[in-house]
C-alpha cells in the first residue's frame, strides 16, 4: 500500500464542516450551553483535521517516482 496525502477535497470539507459547526455553536450558545460546547469541540476537531491535511500536503506530500 502506497502512502498518499489527504486530498484537497477532504481538507476543504473538514474546514467547511468546522466552520459550520462553530457557527452552529455560536447560535446554540444562548439556548443550551452544553450543546454549544459539544459543537465547539467537534468544530475544533474538524479544523484540526483540516490543518493536519494542509501540513500533510505541504510537508509530506511530495510524489516519489517508482521505478
Amino acid at each position: 500500500m502506497m502512502y498518499e496525502p489527504m486530498s484537497r477535497r477532504l481538507v476543504i470539507s473538514f474546514a467547511v464542516i468546522g466552520v459550520v459547526l462553530a457557527v452552529a455553536g455560536l447560535i446554540a450558545r444562548p439556548a443550551n450551553i452544553t450543546v454549544a460546547v459539544v459543537l465547539f469541540l467537534v468544530a475544533v476537531m474538524a479544523l484540526g483535521l483540516a490543518g493536519y491535511g494542509v501540513l500533510d500536503r505541504t510537508i509530506g506530500g511530495r510524489k516519489r517516482s517508482v521505478n
